[in-house]
């Protein structure tokens, strides 16, 4: 059996396609308004141990307590930083 014939082109300058990467999301999922969460917290950000359950981007569930509100987060009482971009959703415990 004969092989068909191939004809190459020698390349002389230098291919970049490898370089450019492109990522989309799986979900567009709109995130839930934190307003009536911030709303928990005083004047100066702080509140007592509030519970909180977050699903964040990734799918995972987390079971926090939240002292501190900061310009761009939450923190835990474990000195955590929950930022608001990661969250899509949370369900406050009483």
């Amino acid at each position: 059996m004969k092989l068909p014939s191939v004809y190459a082109n020698k390349i002389e300058k230098d291919i970049r396609n490898n370089n450019d990467y492109y990522y989309g999301d799986r979900n567009n999922v709109k995130a839930k308004d934190l307003r009536e969460l911030k709303n928990e917290f005083d004047n100066k950000g702080y509140v007592n141990r509030l519970r909180v359950i977050f699903t964040m981007k990734d799918g995972s569930k987390k079971d926090e307590k939240l002292v501190l509100l900061k310009n761009d987060g939450f923190i835990n009482l474990n000195n955590e930083k929950i930022y608001f971009d990661d969250i899509i959703n949370y369900e406050i415990k009483k």
